[in-house]
């Protein structure tokens, strides 16, 4: 079970992009970036794509390999290092995700749970869904993204009459600062859709399934961003903790139906389950290329136990969480892009080109 097809990637890669960022990221990016915070985001997936054509001409030169098994296979221990601190980084990313969702959880739905508790359902979760391999993942995401983003847009469309277009005036008041910050904030979401060509070989995540992937990821970060700040305003939505959800608060379908947000949260849930156990997975399958005798289904459930320990010592709130995402994106600057792009760039010269004509050996006199 661990063949997927190339949709599922797609799938998969935005799903991972979107997921938890849009829990606190609107109101960072609209904190700082005010009302240039939408220039950010195209902005910054151009750069993203340049590193996703860089990667795929190494994958395209090296058939059926991804880059986890190519850095360790030209770059012998060095790659395996790199590997190793992507496995602590990836660890972070786990458990910034728990604490978010499990405050997340607590506040819409179980607000006299322990954290422990819900948190340690997520993880239980995510840890079936790895055990079973890439393919329940995959499946998960084709099941439940589609009607996430089917709900979401029509969220969005019923709050069209209460969109206030002078929010987005003055333009670059201040020049390219604030779209600097916005390009600064919006890496911490777009750049992780470099995972992809970690984990995948060429012949499932192609060039044209990174933009489309990419796009499409962009684009819905970009509308929810915009619904956001011409909704609520930049100067509040920047205050919140919660800006989308506030946001989607305000819809009200029928009497029957006034806590439309309920059914929203209900069905975003298991898309950030999902980005967790896609982490869970690059996490073991990062060890598993350093050390290969480790096995998925007995790494897991001690990966997940530590992940999730980790994430309520390290984090003890949500707040804490977007403190540290305020600086996170030179971070996703280095893993993200910079390690991918640059390994990329040497396997490209250190690979024949596809195709080309391998010399004839010379007869022995």
């Amino acid at each position: 079970m661990n063949q997927v097809s190339s949709r599922q990637v797609v799938l998969m890669g935005f799903c991972y992009v979107f997921s938890a960022t849009l829990v606190t990221w609107p109101g960072q990016i609209l904190r700082s970036a005010k009302q240039d915070a939408w220039v950010g985001v195209p902005l910054c997936t151009l750069a993203v794509l340049l590193v996703l054509w860089l990667t795929d001409r190494a994958l395209a030169r090296n058939p059926g390999k991804d880059l986890l098994t190519l850095f360790v296979e030209k770059f012998g221990w060095l790659g395996k290092a790199v590997l190793l601190l992507y496995v602590l980084f990836s660890l972070v990313i786990m458990a910034k995700d728990v604490r978010l969702g499990v405050d997340f959880v607590s506040v819409v739905f179980l607000p006299v749970t322990p954290a422990v508790v819900v948190g340690a359902l997520i993880m239980a979760t995510c840890v079936f869904m790895v055990r079973g391999g890439i393919e329940v993942i995959a499946r998960m995401t084709e099941l439940y993204l589609p009607v996430f983003l089917l709900f979401s847009v029509y969220c969005g469309a019923l709050l069209i009459p209460d969109l206030s277009w002078q929010y987005l005036q003055p333009f670059f008041e201040y020049g390219l600062e604030r779209p600097a910050v916005g390009v600064w904030y919006a890496l911490n979401a777009i750049g992780s859709i470099t995972i992809l060509p970690l984990l995948f070989s060429h012949e499932r995540f192609s060039f044209r399934q990174a933009c489309v992937s990419l796009f499409f990821s962009s684009l819905f970060l970009e509308f929810v961003l915009v619904i956001c700040q011409l909704n609520l305003g930049s100067p509040l939505a920047g205050h919140l903790m919660y800006p989308a959800y506030e946001a989607v608060r305000e819809v009200r379908v029928t009497d029957f139906l006034d806590r439309f947000d309920i059914l929203i949260v209900g069905i975003w849930l298991p898309t950030i389950v999902i980005k967790i156990a896609l982490n869970l997975y690059f996490t073991i399958a990062c060890m598993r290329q350093v050390v290969p005798q480790l096995q998925a289904a007995q790494v897991a459930p001690s990966l997940g136990s530590l992940a999730l320990v980790v994430s309520l010592w390290l984090f003890h709130t949500s707040t804490e969480v977007v403190a540290v995402d305020d600086v996170w994106p030179a971070v996703v600057m280095a893993l993200w892009l910079g390690v991918p792009a640059l390994g990329a760039l040497v396997v490209s010269f250190m690979s024949p080109k596809p195709g080309a004509r391998q010399p004839k050996p010379q007869r022995a006199p």
